[in-house]
Protein backbone atom coordinates (compact mmCIF):
# COMPACT_ATOMS: atom_id res chain seq x y z
CA UNK A 1 0.00 0.00 0.00
CA UNK A 2 1.19 3.95 -1.09
CA UNK A 3 2.53 5.69 1.72
CA UNK A 4 0.53 8.73 0.47
CA UNK A 5 -3.61 8.28 -0.11
CA UNK A 6 -3.75 6.99 -3.71
CA UNK A 7 -7.98 6.77 -4.55
CA UNK A 8 -8.48 4.73 -7.59
CA UNK A 9 -11.47 5.94 -9.86
CA UNK A 10 -13.31 3.37 -11.68
CA UNK A 11 -15.18 5.04 -14.49
CA UNK A 12 -17.21 1.81 -15.46
CA UNK A 13 -20.68 3.39 -15.94
CA UNK A 14 -20.43 3.95 -20.01
CA UNK A 15 -23.81 3.13 -22.42
CA UNK A 16 -21.83 0.54 -24.62
CA UNK A 17 -23.86 2.18 -27.90
CA UNK A 18 -20.99 1.48 -30.25
CA UNK A 19 -20.62 -1.85 -28.83
CA UNK A 20 -24.37 -2.79 -28.76
CA UNK A 21 -24.65 -4.61 -25.78
CA UNK A 22 -22.76 -4.42 -22.14
CA UNK A 23 -18.80 -4.37 -23.02
CA UNK A 24 -18.44 -5.34 -19.40
CA UNK A 25 -20.18 -8.68 -19.81
CA UNK A 26 -17.86 -9.55 -22.33
CA UNK A 27 -16.08 -12.85 -21.85
CA UNK A 28 -12.17 -12.07 -21.37
CA UNK A 29 -9.95 -15.18 -20.08
CA UNK A 30 -11.82 -16.72 -17.26
CA UNK A 31 -13.78 -13.70 -16.38
CA UNK A 32 -15.39 -10.55 -17.53
CA UNK A 33 -13.60 -7.53 -19.75
CA UNK A 34 -15.31 -4.91 -17.14
CA UNK A 35 -13.42 -6.66 -14.24
CA UNK A 36 -9.79 -7.24 -15.94
CA UNK A 37 -8.48 -3.48 -14.85
CA UNK A 38 -10.01 -3.79 -11.91
CA UNK A 39 -8.71 -6.36 -10.37
CA UNK A 40 -4.96 -4.99 -11.29
CA UNK A 41 -6.16 -1.62 -9.44
CA UNK A 42 -7.10 -3.77 -6.35
CA UNK A 43 -3.77 -5.84 -6.63
CA UNK A 44 -1.36 -2.45 -6.80
CA UNK A 45 -0.71 -0.03 -4.53
CA UNK A 46 -4.28 1.83 -4.52
CA UNK A 47 -5.00 2.40 -1.18
CA UNK A 48 -8.82 2.04 -2.24
CA UNK A 49 -10.85 1.85 -5.31
CA UNK A 50 -13.77 3.59 -6.11
CA UNK A 51 -16.19 1.90 -9.15
CA UNK A 52 -18.57 4.56 -10.50
CA UNK A 53 -21.34 3.05 -12.34
CA UNK A 54 -24.82 3.77 -13.72
CA UNK A 55 -27.42 3.63 -11.82
CA UNK A 56 -29.00 0.37 -11.85
CA UNK A 57 -25.91 -1.69 -12.52
CA UNK A 58 -26.14 -5.22 -11.12
CA UNK A 59 -22.20 -5.18 -10.83
CA UNK A 60 -22.77 -9.16 -12.01
CA UNK A 61 -19.49 -8.29 -14.42
CA UNK A 62 -17.65 -8.03 -11.47
CA UNK A 63 -15.61 -11.21 -10.76
CA UNK A 64 -16.78 -12.91 -7.82
CA UNK A 65 -13.24 -13.04 -5.85
CA UNK A 66 -13.47 -9.52 -5.85
CA UNK A 67 -16.31 -9.70 -3.19
CA UNK A 68 -14.61 -11.91 -0.95
CA UNK A 69 -12.82 -11.10 2.52
CA UNK A 70 -9.46 -10.83 0.67
CA UNK A 71 -10.81 -7.77 -1.23
CA UNK A 72 -13.59 -6.40 -0.23
CA UNK A 73 -11.72 -3.84 1.54
CA UNK A 74 -9.98 -2.74 -0.95
CA UNK A 75 -12.58 -1.35 -2.99
CA UNK A 76 -16.42 0.22 -2.84
CA UNK A 77 -19.36 1.25 -5.47
CA UNK A 78 -20.89 4.26 -5.93
CA UNK A 79 -23.78 4.54 -8.83
CA UNK A 80 -24.21 7.77 -10.48
CA UNK A 81 -27.50 8.91 -12.11
CA UNK A 82 -26.11 11.59 -14.37
CA UNK A 83 -23.48 9.02 -15.80
CA UNK A 84 -25.47 8.65 -18.88
CA UNK A 85 -26.50 12.49 -19.37
CA UNK A 86 -22.28 13.75 -19.68
CA UNK A 87 -18.78 12.37 -19.34
CA UNK A 88 -17.99 14.11 -17.21
CA UNK A 89 -20.31 13.42 -14.11
CA UNK A 90 -18.76 10.16 -13.69
CA UNK A 91 -15.38 11.48 -13.09
CA UNK A 92 -16.83 13.57 -10.58
CA UNK A 93 -18.71 11.50 -8.65
CA UNK A 94 -15.75 9.57 -8.08
CA UNK A 95 -13.60 12.96 -7.09
CA UNK A 96 -16.49 13.44 -4.68
CA UNK A 97 -16.17 9.73 -3.02
CA UNK A 98 -12.01 10.27 -3.44
CA UNK A 99 -12.49 13.61 -1.50
CA UNK A 100 -14.60 11.66 1.59
CA UNK A 101 -11.85 9.11 2.07
CA UNK A 102 -8.88 11.83 2.08
CA UNK A 103 -7.36 11.66 -1.00
CA UNK A 104 -3.95 12.83 -1.84
CA UNK A 105 -4.50 12.22 -5.59
CA UNK A 106 -6.40 9.93 -8.04
CA UNK A 107 -5.91 7.67 -10.45
CA UNK A 108 -8.60 7.59 -13.35
CA UNK A 109 -8.93 4.09 -15.06
CA UNK A 110 -11.18 2.78 -17.39
CA UNK A 111 -13.02 -0.24 -17.06
CA UNK A 112 -12.92 -1.06 -21.12
CA UNK A 113 -8.82 -0.60 -21.10
CA UNK A 114 -8.64 -4.48 -19.72
CA UNK A 115 -4.99 -5.00 -20.28
CA UNK A 116 -3.69 -2.20 -18.00
CA UNK A 117 -0.85 -3.28 -15.85
CA UNK A 118 -0.59 -3.42 -12.24
CA UNK A 119 3.34 -2.41 -13.11
CA UNK A 120 1.69 0.81 -15.11
CA UNK A 121 -0.70 1.91 -11.72
CA UNK A 122 2.27 1.32 -9.03
CA UNK A 123 5.05 3.40 -11.37
CA UNK A 124 2.33 6.11 -11.61
CA UNK A 125 2.43 5.95 -7.85
CA UNK A 126 6.28 5.76 -6.86
CA UNK A 127 6.39 8.47 -9.48
CA UNK A 128 3.90 10.60 -7.09
CA UNK A 129 5.45 9.50 -3.77
CA UNK A 130 8.68 11.29 -5.33
CA UNK A 131 7.34 13.86 -7.02
CA UNK A 132 4.31 15.13 -5.41
CA UNK A 133 4.32 18.60 -6.45
CA UNK A 134 3.62 17.83 -10.08
CA UNK A 135 -0.52 18.47 -10.71
CA UNK A 136 -0.70 15.16 -13.08
CA UNK A 137 0.82 12.57 -14.32
CA UNK A 138 -0.05 10.95 -17.38
CA UNK A 139 0.60 8.24 -19.67
CA UNK A 140 2.04 9.19 -23.01
CA UNK A 141 1.87 7.10 -26.22
CA UNK A 142 1.77 7.86 -29.85
CA UNK A 143 2.36 11.98 -28.38
CA UNK A 144 -1.27 11.60 -27.04
CA UNK A 145 -2.57 12.29 -23.50
CA UNK A 146 -3.82 8.80 -22.55
CA UNK A 147 -5.38 7.10 -19.11
CA UNK A 148 -4.48 6.21 -16.73
CA UNK A 149 -3.92 9.68 -15.52
CA UNK A 150 -2.67 10.46 -11.80
CA UNK A 151 -4.65 14.21 -10.62
CA UNK A 152 -2.54 14.91 -7.63
CA UNK A 153 -5.32 17.04 -4.73
CA UNK A 154 -4.00 20.45 -6.14
CA UNK A 155 -6.24 19.97 -9.74
CA UNK A 156 -9.70 18.79 -7.66
CA UNK A 157 -11.07 22.10 -7.62
CA UNK A 158 -10.28 22.21 -11.49
CA UNK A 159 -12.04 18.60 -11.78
CA UNK A 160 -14.94 19.73 -9.76
CA UNK A 161 -15.68 22.34 -13.09
CA UNK A 162 -15.65 19.91 -15.45
CA UNK A 163 -18.84 20.41 -18.08
CA UNK A 164 -20.80 18.07 -20.61
CA UNK A 165 -18.71 15.79 -22.18
CA UNK A 166 -14.89 17.06 -20.99
CA UNK A 167 -12.81 14.78 -19.56
CA UNK A 168 -9.40 14.70 -17.91
CA UNK A 169 -7.43 15.65 -21.36
CA UNK A 170 -8.94 19.29 -20.95
CA UNK A 171 -7.82 19.67 -17.53
CA UNK A 172 -4.24 18.07 -18.29
CA UNK A 173 -4.34 20.89 -21.32
CA UNK A 174 -5.65 23.92 -18.87
CA UNK A 175 -3.43 22.92 -16.29
CA UNK A 176 -0.06 23.12 -19.13
CA UNK A 177 1.87 20.18 -20.66
CA UNK A 178 5.00 22.05 -19.21
CA UNK A 179 3.53 21.69 -15.55
CA UNK A 180 2.88 18.04 -15.54
CA UNK A 181 4.42 14.51 -15.60
CA UNK A 182 4.29 12.32 -19.05
CA UNK A 183 4.87 8.41 -18.73
CA UNK A 184 5.97 7.16 -21.99
CA UNK A 185 4.69 3.90 -23.39
CA UNK A 186 5.72 1.71 -26.04
CA UNK A 187 2.86 -0.98 -25.45
CA UNK A 188 -0.21 -0.20 -27.42
CA UNK A 189 -1.93 -3.02 -25.49
CA UNK A 190 -1.90 -1.25 -22.33
CA UNK A 191 -4.16 1.46 -24.05
CA UNK A 192 -6.62 -0.28 -26.21
CA UNK A 193 -10.29 0.26 -25.28
CA UNK A 194 -13.40 -1.85 -25.98
CA UNK A 195 -15.53 0.48 -28.16
CA UNK A 196 -16.29 -1.92 -30.92
CA UNK A 197 -17.08 -5.44 -31.90
CA UNK A 198 -13.34 -5.27 -33.50
CA UNK A 199 -11.85 -3.95 -31.12
CA UNK A 200 -12.64 -6.76 -28.90
CA UNK A 201 -12.33 -9.18 -30.96
CA UNK A 202 -8.17 -7.33 -31.01
CA UNK A 203 -8.23 -7.46 -27.28
CA UNK A 204 -9.19 -11.04 -27.21
CA UNK A 205 -6.72 -12.00 -29.17
CA UNK A 206 -3.95 -9.68 -27.81
CA UNK A 207 -5.31 -11.22 -24.40
CA UNK A 208 -4.94 -14.90 -25.07
CA UNK A 209 -0.67 -13.97 -26.63
CA UNK A 210 -0.20 -12.24 -23.30
CA UNK A 211 -1.96 -14.07 -21.21
CA UNK A 212 0.93 -14.68 -18.70
CA UNK A 213 1.76 -10.97 -18.50
CA UNK A 214 -2.65 -10.22 -17.24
Amino acid sequence: MSGVNIVGVYLAAGASKRMGSNKLLLPLGNGCLGSKALRKAVSSKVNHTIVITKKGDSLEWIDPILFSEAYQQKWSHTSCSSALKCQSASLKCGLKKAKELGADAIIVLLADQPLVSIMLINTFISLFENHSSVPFISSFYQGIARAPVLFSKQMFSSLDKLQGDQGARKIIRQSGLENGMFYECTDASLFMDVDTKQAYERIKKIYKEKRGLF
